[in-house]
């Protein structure tokens, strides 16, 4: 008894407590919460140093963790591929990590598990990577990694088939999946003879017939430190550094390899490819038109203009197509830059019996994009939600080296990221009305869709697409 008053003493106090206490206001949850300031961006400086070999450094020290990130980027990328070839940059860079001439795929693994380190390898269009990360305590041993992937890869016969057999089989089912049906034939279609005019992956062909030997070759051709630069981001000083790289690293050898060849342009006229997928409940789209390269001055106009086109959940194609029409679960919009063009580029997956209404709507508000400047409001929002991401890509020692590494590849000023905030913030409604009119010229447009033919195709008249072009589906992924 004496126990049951105390606890009813109690909870009179705290109903008394609670009754002198000021009532919270309830949130007002028909209105967006007001963004707060966006946090200042600031990279500590750059410090620029060249090996004997030719091999180019740029060191950022990063103290807040004891972690050291390494970004290599080499001149080995798919613009490179053979025209028989397409995809033997990619194929080249993922077999570096899977064995040395000292070293099996395992003996690596076991390495890199023993030091709690990353290591790993690829290619895009414009450029080749090795990237590492680890504890600086782990450099020493993680530098002997690096340097024994990069310039000793083996592409030992038993691997390279297993590899080999798992890109294969990637691209056999990539046969069922209409957005990578749809990209595949759009980059023929868009770039044409351009060196950007193939898959990076390459082709079912293409990875039957190439050899460990084709692999070696290009391998030794063009990865090469002449040319390259190594981006290092972490707890670590120049003076703790530099020595490391010239043991790990001096023996790299080669001078830069041969630049690419003027680029042909690419075609320009508008075109229209309808891949059949019968009985598919929904079409693909998938739309492009001539961009500009990463380094053009407009690149922060457009950044804002396609957060505002297609960047997210507030966007017009978001708003328009899924909120108030209901053809989509979502549409995006992006500009694509590259070292040498761009493209802007509009895809995903509307319902099939809505396809026509869903692009009719679509190109309109292409339209509306160049013709009409953006509501303040919408400026704002886009401005911010850029603006306000940026910190965190720059928060870990990894994301900085990435992002540097970028502006290694597209020749970017070091104060590139710094400056940038403060660019995106002053994109006017004139900018993002002119990077539209730039970008979005759908008299050049190119458009892939993978969709029940029978039912889509009868939706597209009056349209203001290109020629026409009826494909059968790829074969099947359980075919040849």
């Amino acid at each position: 008894m004496r126990r049951t008053g105390l606890a009813a003493v109690l909870l009179l106090a705290g109903a008394c407590a609670t009754a002198r206490a000021p009532l919270l206001a309830e949130p007002d949850r028909a209105r967006v919460p007001p963004l707060g300031p966006p946090p200042a961006l600031r990279l500590p400086p750059q410090v620029r140093f060249q090996l004997e070999n030719g091999l180019k450094v740029r060191l950022v020290e990063y103290h807040r963790l004891p972690i050291v990130a390494l970004q290599l980027l080499v001149d080995a990328g798919g613009v490179h591929d053979p025209e028989a070839r397409p995809g033997l940059a990619s194929f080249t860079a993922g077999m570096m990590t899977e064995g040395t001439r000292g070293r099996s795929a395992t003996q690596i693994s076991d390495a890199l598990g023993a030091i709690g380190a990353h290591l790993g390898s690829g290619a895009g269009f414009d450029g080749a990577q090795l990237s590492a990360q680890a504890l600086s305590t782990h450099l020493d041993p993680l530098l002997e990694l690096f340097a024994d992937v990069l310039q000793r890869p083996a592409f030992p016969p038993e691997d390279f088939a297993r590899v080999k057999d798992q890109r294969l089989v990637a691209l056999v089912q990539q046969r069922d999946q209409p957005g990578a049906i749809a990209g595949r034939a759009f980059a023929p279609l868009f770039w044409g003879s351009h060196p950007y005019g193939h898959a990076l992956s390459g082709t079912e062909e293409s990875l039957r017939a190439v050899t460990r030997e084709e692999l070696a070759a290009f391998h030794a051709a063009r990865w090469r430190p002449g040319g390259a630069e190594l981006i290092v981001v972490g707890d670590v000083t120049r003076a703790e550094l530099e020595p490391r790289l010239r043991k790990a690293l001096g023996g790299w050898t080669g001078a830069a390899p041969a630049p690419l060849a003027a680029a042909p342009p690419r075609q320009a006229a508008a075109r229209t490819v309808a891949i059949d997928k019968k009985g598919a409940p929904q079409a693909y789209l998938l739309l492009g038109m001539p961009g500009f390269p990463r380094s053009d001055p407009d690149h922060a106009a457009a950044q804002v203009a396609f957060e505002i086109l297609g960047g997210g959940t507030a966007s017009r194609l978001f708003r328009l197509l899924r909120e108030e029409k209901g053809y989509t679960y979502g549409i995006s919009a992006r500009p694509e830059s590259r070292r040498l063009g761009g493209a802007a580029v509009v895809g995903g997956s509307v319902k099939a019996d809505q396809a026509g209404e869903a692009l009719a709507a679509l190109l309109g508000e292409l339209s509306r994009m160049r013709d009409q400047p953006p509501s303040e409001e919408e400026l704002a929002g886009a401005r911010q939600g850029i603006v306000l991401s940026l910190p965190g890509d720059f928060a870990t020692a990894g994301g900085i080296a990435g992002h540097l590494a970028e502006a290694a590849l597209y020749g970017l000023p070091d104060d590139h990221y710094t400056r940038l905030a403060g660019q995106i913030a002053a994109v006017s409604a004139a900018d993002v009305q002119r990077a539209a009119g730039r970008w979005l010229d759908t008299g050049k447009l190119t458009a892939v869709l993978v969709c029940d033919t029978a039912q889509v195709v009868p939706q597209l008249g009056g349209l203001p697409l290109g020629p026409l072009e009826l494909r059968p589906a790829p074969a099947a992924a359980g075919g040849r």
